[in-house]
């Protein structure tokens, strides 16, 4: 599936719109993690492994995707440690990357997104155990 990440805005802590686009800023890429939910305990334990690959420190910016408002990404914003949480209307920005409700289960997924708008990796699942994989997202970064 072509993902249009152009097509995708978020909410960040401030209110403010961003793009996938401005999330990359200057760096070599951006890791979204799409979490199923805010009071998804496996969701959680992802975030917390997401901010332990220390992205960052090889120039791509890690961020999380909350469905929901604001009161969402909050709560995820307080375990989620140096890692971005941004949040979408309901699960739009889920669903405008191909992460739809399935069997009444949200979707999570994992994308990496390169300096030049590209998707070099994706991952979704509809069991929250498969939407992240901290071995598989580190490889696909390595390659960038």
């Amino acid at each position: 599936m072509q993902v249009k990440t152009d097509r995708v805005a978020f909410t960040d802590g401030t209110g403010a719109q961003v793009t996938v686009a401005d999330l990359r800023g200057g760096t070599r890429g951006v890791a979204l993690y799409f979490i199923r939910a805010a009071s998804c305990a496996i969701c959680v334990r992802h975030v917390k492994d997401l901010a332990g690959l220390r992205l960052d420190d090889r120039d791509v910016t890690p961020v999380v995707v909350v469905p929901g408002g604001e009161a969402q990404a909050a709560r995820v914003r307080r375990v989620a440690g140096p890692v971005r949480v941004v949040s979408s209307a309901g699960a739009e920005a889920h669903h405008t990357v191909g992460l739809p409700r399935a069997m009444l289960v949200q979707q999570s997924g994992t994308l990496l997104v390169d300096a030049k708008g590209d998707v070099r990796y994706r991952l979704a699942a509809t069991l929250p155990t498969g939407g992240f994989d901290a071995a598989a997202l580190t490889a696909a970064v390595a390659a960038l």
